[in-house]
């Protein structure tokens, strides 16, 4: 009986995506021109669309707005690349990344 529920059960709550996934969404990021690294990838499936949380790193000396053009690049991409990602959330880290101080 639960195997035949557990599929529709996995519809209906927040379940984490395969690894493949993840790994598909990083490659797509990082082949986007600007993106120097991708930090990490969250994303988790709601219903039947997954919903992206990303850090990317873009180069610390761009404007505001050349690292904003940069993050819709690659959610654009992701979009329309991977069509069950319903929502992409970039957090656009400086590279390199200072490293914090320790005492």
């Amino acid at each position: 009986g639960l195997r035949l529920f557990k599929p529709a059960i996995d519809e209906l709550m927040d379940t984490s995506p395969s690894e493949e996934l993840q790994q598909q969404i990083t490659a797509l990021a990082i082949q986007c021109p600007g993106v120097l690294a991708v930090e990490k990838v969250l994303a988790r499936k709601t219903g039947f669309t997954y919903l992206v949380d990303m850090h990317i790193e873009v180069d610390k000396s761009i404007t505001v707005e050349k690292a904003h053009d940069i993050a819709h690049r690659v959610k654009d991409t992701i979009r329309e690349q991977i069509p069950k990602v319903a929502e992409v959330l970039i957090h656009v880290e400086p590279h390199p990344r200072r490293q914090p101080e320790r005492n």
